[in-house]
């Protein structure tokens, strides 16, 4: 397991799903921000860009808008509120 797999410590499967906890991710030594997340499959889709934005208080999803070499130009094309669906 390599470096970067450790400070993550933890992927888990639930069901069908893959979870994946960043931990303290503002910390100066967590070298992990964020979740790529792609699809192999005869149907090509984007990769999606998942992190968390403390200053607006919710997840930020980008998508690649161009490709450059190594840059895919990643735009917000979503935005969740921490909480945004919860009930009062």
């Amino acid at each position: 397991m390599n470096k970067e797999m450790k400070e993550m410590k933890e992927i888990s499967i639930e069901g069908d799903s893959i979870v994946v906890d960043i931990w303290y991710p503002r910390s100066e030594s967590s070298k992990i921000k964020s979740v790529q997340v792609g699809i192999v499959d005869v149907r090509a889709a984007d990769n999606l860009l998942v992190a968390y934005d403390f200053e607006r208080d919710g997840w930020s999803i980008k998508q690649a808008q161009f490709f450059e070499g190594d840059d895919p130009g990643w735009i917000e094309v979503a935005f969740v509120h921490a909480w945004g669906s919860q009930k009062d």
